[in-house]
């Protein structure tokens, strides 16, 4: 079950006996002006480079240019994005107990 507990905050509370693949569970945009931009989170509940358990995003350019991947596990860290729309997806792809809250939050750096 997720449940938002404040605007942005996501908790995660359940089990699970089965690979979970829950890649397209938590889908949302924004559009964001050209410039540099970081990603973070209060708690990354299973470390920053965890495929378990993140964020990723795609970048789809206002210029037609094509989709990129821009943040997820083992890259959040700054870079320098076209104008466009930006998807994020929670993901969540483990097995057993889960109890984990979340927060993510991307930051416009210039």
């Amino acid at each position: 079950m997720v449940t938002e507990p404040s605007p942005g905050t996501y908790r995660f509370k359940g089990s699970t006996t089965q690979k979970v693949d829950s890649w397209n569970d938590l889908p949302s945009s924004v559009h964001v002006d050209a410039g540099t931009y970081t990603m973070d989170a209060t708690d990354w509940p299973l470390g920053s480079d965890s495929w378990l358990f993140g964020l990723q995003t795609k970048l789809i350019p206002d210029d037609g240019s094509g989709q990129t991947d821009e943040f997820a596990p083992r890259s959040y860290g700054a870079r320098t994005l076209k104008a466009g729309t930006l998807t994020f997806n929670i993901f969540l792809n483990t097995t057993g107990e889960v109890d984990k809250t979340f927060t993510p939050r991307l930051y416009k750096l210039d």
